[in-house]
């Protein structure tokens, strides 16, 4: 059950990165690599899965992002998490940019196989153009760390696909935080 809640809890943190996101559009003076550490840091956690834990649960030094965390969901089955650093034998390294937003809006890999679950993509489908183009910037930038890991081992068949590819999402409105009026 407790892994359950995590998922769960991963999924909420998730929707609130959306909801977050959309808040702080193109009109930022930010870089997209500052962008997207923002987003891959804070609101969309993504080092709360894809970063390694000792045997009490803290993350491993010198080792974020770098995949191995390891849960068993009762509805998914046992989830490694892959490693998302740009090394290139044991990451994303060979990935381009285009083809880390594919990754996060459409949920499958350059050689086309679906990332399933818990990987909330339906939230990432959600990411504006600009703000999906930070995160793959961002990972891009990472420090290359060699980690092979192991494979998820799925209870039941992963989805042939999330849904239609997005392939454009546009920047939301921005609004003034003090009002909640469209900015001038």
């Amino acid at each position: 059950m407790r892994v359950v809640t995590r998922t769960h809890t991963a999924a909420a943190a998730v929707g609130a990165a959306v909801v977050v996101a959309v808040t702080g559009g193109a009109g930022s003076a930010e870089t997209l690599v500052e962008r997207g550490a923002y987003l891959v840091t804070t609101v969309a956690a993504c080092g709360n899965c894809h970063t390694p834990r000792d045997a009490s649960g803290k993350p491993l030094a010198n080792m974020t992002l770098a995949g191995g965390f390891e849960f068993d969901d009762g509805p998914i089955g046992h989830v490694v998490v892959r490693n998302m650093t740009p090394d290139p034998e044991t990451g994303i390294g060979k990935w381009t940019e285009a083809e880390i937003v594919s990754a996060l809006r459409n949920g499958k890999r350059p050689d086309g196989t679906v990332i399933g679950p818990a990987m909330p993509i339906p939230f990432y489908r959600l990411l504006s153009d600009r703000d999906a183009a930070a995160i793959a910037a961002y990972l891009r930038s990472l420090k290359s760390i060699s980690h092979e890991v192991g494979r998820t081992q799925f209870k039941n068949p992963v989805p042939s696909s999330w849904g239609p590819p997005v392939t454009h999402v546009d920047e939301p409105p921005q609004v003034d935080r003090r009002g909640g009026r469209e900015a001038a």
